[in-house]
């Protein structure tokens, strides 16, 4: 599986690093209210620039929240809010995915593509939030629509968020920003490693993969498809921790700071905390919005035990498949993450809070191993495809149609794994601030070195993974 480049404004491109400077040099010399606005106006001309249609239906949904927001103290805006939000997330995935061109015979591809904008499954999440949030007594009805306006828009979490809160999003929006000297470092830095991570790392091994190894996978001996799995996990992660990164250093460099996204997911102890580390603010929404509200229904309703450990994981780790992809294939991706949370209540294992070493190690190994394995339909173009991965791999196989990119692979998984021992050790992603001046000196040194080789002339524009939700 390959992502391909489409005509936008990459954020990782000579024509994006130009925005992102004038926006900057305005920003800076204004004040708080005016760079709100100024930061808009920016934002809504960055998804402009992808397609002028995107912002007039971003506006549109903008519009309809910011009024329903304030009246949902009753249930009954607060349900055609929800229900007009809801609804056009499950139609619009569904009728520009796979199974769209039937629904819809004869109309033109790029018309079914364009009903779902880039980023509407990440802003449509934030839209619901604030609507429940209000209702529940968690946040305040906006104000100002620029603020609201801004916080499902703002251009560095536009396109793969983190999914913000509004109660914390919007009161960033409301304070006087300060970019100090530290946070100015700060961030710099994070936009430095998320680069390294998606450049070096992502975009290199990503390179590498077949075109059709997901879609025709019995092309492909056992120890490819086992060789290509491992590039394609090393691959998304990088590349999807490369933008939160990114995206959390842009926006620090306007001091504000956007929710951490990724905490060191392959070294997880138990699948439920797989999912406090992998993509943390989609977990958390999932978790506050379906996981809760469903198993609070079910014990206040009497249902049995049993039932109460089984379906609010198996509901919400297919809500999850449905969001990321109305396909059958990504719907078996979330089947699977939910029957291995039902597992682990109902066997108590594995544990995050393992305290021997050993069955720790083993811990982490078996739920990195599993979690990989259900890349494999994240990956690929159908549930017969998935399937068919999964028999090529356990058929045992011989031969190579291509060398294999071990030493890529291993380099790549390594520098992975040394960054997220980094971040580790030191209990944050700006893990490079702990480092001796020296360390820094050379470590920004070699970065930009490494980049410098890699975003040469006959470098690639690849656009980010997560950006195709």
């Amino acid at each position: 599986m390959k992502f391909a480049a489409k005509k936008i404004m990459q954020i990782i491109s000579p024509q994006f690093l130009l925005f992102a400077a004038v926006t900057l040099v305005v920003y800076y010399l204004l004040a708080r209210k005016a760079q709100n606005v100024w930061l808009l106006l920016a934002s809504y001309f960055f998804y402009a620039t992808i397609r002028w249609e995107y912002a007039l239906a971003l506006l549109a949904l903008t519009l309809v929240n910011f009024l329903i927001g304030r009246k949902v103290a009753s249930r009954v805006w607060l349900w055609i809010g929800i229900g007009l939000d809801l609804s056009s997330f499950v139609l619009l995935k569904f009728i520009s995915g796979p199974y769209g061109p039937r629904l819809l015979p004869g109309a033109p591809p790029d018309a079914l593509h364009l009903l779902l904008p880039i980023g509407f499954s990440f802003y449509i999440l934030q839209s619901i939030s604030y609507l429940l949030d209000i209702h529940r007594g968690q946040a305040q009805p906006a104000d100002d629509l620029v603020d609201f306006a801004l916080y499902l828009s703002f251009f560095p979490k536009m396109l793969a968020g983190p999914i913000e809160r509004p109660a914390r999003f919007l009161s960033g929006l409301r304070a006087d920003r300060r970019v100090q000297n530290v946070d100015f470092a700060r961030a710099l830095g994070l936009i430095l490693a998320g680069i390294v991570r998606k450049v070096i790392i992502a975009d290199r091994i990503n390179a590498l993969l077949p075109a059709t190894v997901f879609s025709n996978p019995s092309a492909f001996s056992s120890l490819e498809l086992v060789v290509w799995w491992m590039v394609f996990t090393f691959g998304l992660y990088n590349d999807f921790q490369g933008y939160s990164t990114i995206a959390r250093g842009l926006a620090a460099l306007m001091g504000f700071d956007l929710s951490l996204n990724f905490r060191q997911p392959f070294l997880s102890r138990s699948f439920s905390d797989f999912w406090t580390r992998w993509h943390i603010s989609l977990s958390f929404w999932l978790r506050d919005y379906i996981f809760f509200p469903a198993r609070r229904w079910l014990m206040q309703n009497h249902w049995p035990q049993w039932l109460t450990l089984l379906i609010p994981p198996l509901v919400t780790m297919l809500a999850s498949g449905y969001w990321h992809g109305a396909n059958a294939a990504m719907l078996l991706w979330g089947l699977l993450h939910g029957v291995y949370l039902v597992a682990e209540q109902f066997l108590k294992f594995p544990r995050a809070n393992e305290t021997n070493k050993l069955r720790g190690a083993l811990a982490t190994g078996l739920v990195f191993l599993l979690t990989s394995l259900a890349w494999i339909p994240f990956a690929s173009s159908s549930l017969r495809a998935a399937f068919a991965y999964f028999t090529g791999m356990f058929a045992f196989t011989s031969g190579v149609t291509a060398p294999l990119p071990a030493i890529d692979l291993v380099t790549a998984a390594l520098v992975t794994l040394w960054l997220d021992w980094q971040e580790t050790k030191h209990a944050s992603d700006a893990f490079f601030l702990k480092w001796t001046p020296a360390a820094q000196v050379w470590g920004v040194a070699l970065a930009l070195w490494l980049l410098i080789l890699y975003l040469g002339p006959q470098a690639g524009v690849v656009t980010f993974a997560y950006q195709g939700f």
